[in-house]
């Protein structure tokens, strides 16, 4: 009985003490979690509503932006002191992700989403009166 306890108590505290090192280690990098899949979902259901991506087309977009989604946290994370490094990496990142893009998409779905990339990263020029003083 003195064995079956003794043993109980030092599996728990193992135990104890190895979640107690998971949580400090989620703790000092709080983006290494899974990426949420509910946002994984919507880009790629956004981005098969525009470009009418097929079924096959759609899982392997899925695959692709849930790898994004999470390099581009862990990028965030890695260099959220030093901006011009942060901004090399997205840029290499996106460099990454539009060729894979191309491997899954067809030419005209990757012409309608770099447009629309394009689009998306132009700012749009205040007129006269909007956005300043008088």
């Amino acid at each position: 009985m003195k064995t079956f306890l003794l043993t109980l108590f030092l599996l728990a505290g193992v135990v104890a003490g190895a979640s107690a090192q998971m949580r400090d280690r989620h703790a000092e990098r709080p983006g290494s979690g899974d990426v949420p899949v509910a946002r994984v979902d919507d880009m790629t259901r956004q981005m098969c509503n525009r470009l009418h991506l097929n079924e096959a087309q759609y899982i392997r977009l899925r695959a692709a932006n849930r790898i994004k989604i999470a390099r581009l946290d862990e990028i965030q994370w890695q260099y959220r002191d030093d901006l011009s490094k942060q901004r090399a990496s997205i840029s290499e990142l996106e460099a990454q992700y539009e060729a894979e893009c191309s491997r899954i998409m067809t030419p005209s779905q990757m012409s309608m989403y770099q447009s629309e990339q394009r689009r998306d990263s132009v700012p749009t020029q205040p007129s006269q009166n909007e956005g300043g003083l008088g």
